[in-house]
Formats: structure tokens, C-alpha cells, sequence
């Protein structure tokens, strides 16, 4: 899966999404697969969860580094999420950004033998982990320099 791309929030009955929408430099100009880190980049996106939900959520970016020794968590952001009933139920829009300025830069300079080319990948969780409410969405490979 690429961006924008989304994932179902499991709800019963369905009725939460998680969405990323965008991958952006800070000015928020689209990006394609290559990133250059020192230039810092945003990620983008939106939960929409039932409207009777109430509590915190939180957003966090991953990265894999192929063939090389990076598999860490990149960044978090909160999500408040707030109580809105309505007949019949719907749903709450909540957005999110999660930025990495560049200076100091998320990733280490590369090495010699590191292929600088990243799986990424953005997880919302409710609550604690213990609720099992999550979502992923699998943002695609990044050449990230």
C-alpha cells in the first residue's frame, strides 16, 4: 500500500478509519519516494471514529531500513479524541501531523554498505495497546537521504 492509503479501526459494528493522507515537505508540497532528511518532511492524515468515543489515541511513524540496521519508531503525535452523539450515529473527523524538522535529523547520516531505502509505515492506537484498538496503514518505500 502506498499514500494516500487507509485501514480499518476495529469497531463492532465497523465504523472507524484511519487514514494517511499525505507525505509533504514542511512547507507541505507533496513528496514523491524520495525524501531528503535534512530538509525535514511531514506526515499526514485523519482518524474518523465513532462519535460517541471518547478518550486518547496516538499516532506513531516506523521505519525499516531495507537490508540495513534501522527498525525504529520515528515519531509520535496525540490524538484527543471527544464525544459528539448524534441520532443515528456517525462519525469524527480528527486530524493529525507528525513533522521531522530535520536539524537534529530522524535518521542517521548513511554508512558505507547502508541502502538508504525505507519501509514506512504509520500505526493509530486507542487508548493503551491493551484495547487492541489499532490500525495500520503501510506508507510504501522511500529512498530517505
Amino acid at each position: 500500500m502506498t499514500v494516500p492509503g487507509s485501514s480499518p479501526v476495529p469497531f463492532v459494528p465497523p465504523s472507524g478509519t484511519f487514514f494517511v493522507d499525505s507525505v509533504t515537505n514542511l512547507s507541505g508540497v507533496a513528496l514523491g519516494n524520495n525524501i531528503d532528511i535534512d530538509q525535514g518532511f511531514q506526515v499526514n492524515g485523519h482518524v474518523d471514529l465513532p462519535n460517541w468515543l471518547s478518550g486518547n489515541g496516538q499516532v506513531c511513524i516506523y521505519a525499516d531500513e531495507l537490508g540495513g540496521p534501522i527498525n525504529q519508531q520515528l515519531g509520535c503525535t496525540p490524538v484527543a479524541i471527544s464525544p459528539n452523539p448524534s441520532d443515528p450515529p456517525g462519525t469524527t473527523s480528527y486530524p493529525w501531523t507528525i513533522s521531522f524538522p530535520g536539524s537534529p535529523p530522524v535518521l542517521p547520516d548513511p554508512q558505507p554498505g547502508d541502502s538508504q531505502f525505507y519501509r514506512l509505515a504509520a500505526i493509530f492506537t486507542y487508548g493503551s495497546q491493551l484495547t487492541d484498538i489499532q490500525a495500520g496503514v503501510e506508507m510504501g518505500m522511500y529512498m530517505i537521504q
